[in-house]
């Protein structure tokens, strides 16, 4: 009886061998990372077993109301990508997940990350004095920061919330640099709203205790991150929302 002998090429042996340790090598630091309290990007994991991830461009933050005072929360769209919720069970978890993005945005200067806000902050905030617009462009930053963008967890009251416009803080100059930056490059490709959902995920870093509050109060889950008073949350400190 003839015996067929299959010869597989070292080289596919060792990209299965790679791939494999890998995998492994993930699922440890993931088990490790439980265990000290930590979490880690789940995304690897996911490509390494070919799994599909659902992604969102999407935020939910403040946005102004008719009264200019006060704010409502509702869901930006964005111009840098999410995991969608996981729905583990952990709402705060989840809530870290939809909200603080991680890595370097495509088209952030070379070093600008998520990953390091308060450099990203610095950098971000060079722009506004060091970029001249057209006039169509400064038309269009005007209204960004003077009738769309809000300053709700540094400053103002709950009844009087402060426009990006006349805030002096250094997140502030940082939108500002960002929008200036993002018209200068892509206004042709990005609409206002997008913009103003895209500094929102900016603001989830250097304010990510006010923006997971916000969310998890949007969403029901207000009991993982009781909410607090902050500017332009209204009376109730709930922005409309009823309990």
């Amino acid at each position: 009886m003839n015996q067929r002998i299959v010869i597989i090429p070292l080289q596919k042996i060792l990209i299965f061998s790679l791939a494999g340790l890998l995998l492994v090598n993930q699922l440890l630091m993931s088990q490790v990372a439980a265990a000290m309290g930590m979490t880690l990007n789940r995304g690897l994991a996911a490509k390494l077993l070919g799994v599909q991830t659902k992604i969102t461009y999407t935020i939910i933050a403040p946005k102004i109301n008719p009264d200019g005072k006060t704010t409502l929360l509702a869901e930006w769209p964005t111009i840098t990508e999410v995991l969608d919720n996981p729905n583990s069970g952990n709402a705060l978890a989840d809530a870290q997940v939809v909200m603080i993005a991680t890595g370097k945005p495509f088209y952030a200067p070379e070093d600008v990350s998520f990953d390091d806000p308060i450099n990203a902050q610095k950098k971000w905030g060079v722009f506004e004095t060091a970029i001249k617009l057209s006039t169509e462009q400064e038309a269009r930053y005007q209204k960004l920061i003077s009738t769309m963008m809000t300053c709700s967890y540094c400053c103002g009251k709950p009844n009087n919330v402060t426009m990006n416009k006349n805030c002096g803080c250094a997140h502030a100059k940082a939108v500002r640099g960002l929008y200036r930056f993002m018209l200068q490059k892509y206004g042709d490709k990005y609409s206002n709203e997008q913009l103003v959902g895209e500094s929102h995920r900016w603001y989830a870093l250097w304010y990510p205790k006010g923006m997971l509050e916000d969310y998890l109060l949007a969403v029901g889950n207000e009991s993982a991150l009781p909410h607090e008073l902050h500017g332009g949350a209204g009376s109730d400190g709930r922005h409309g929302i009823a309990k």
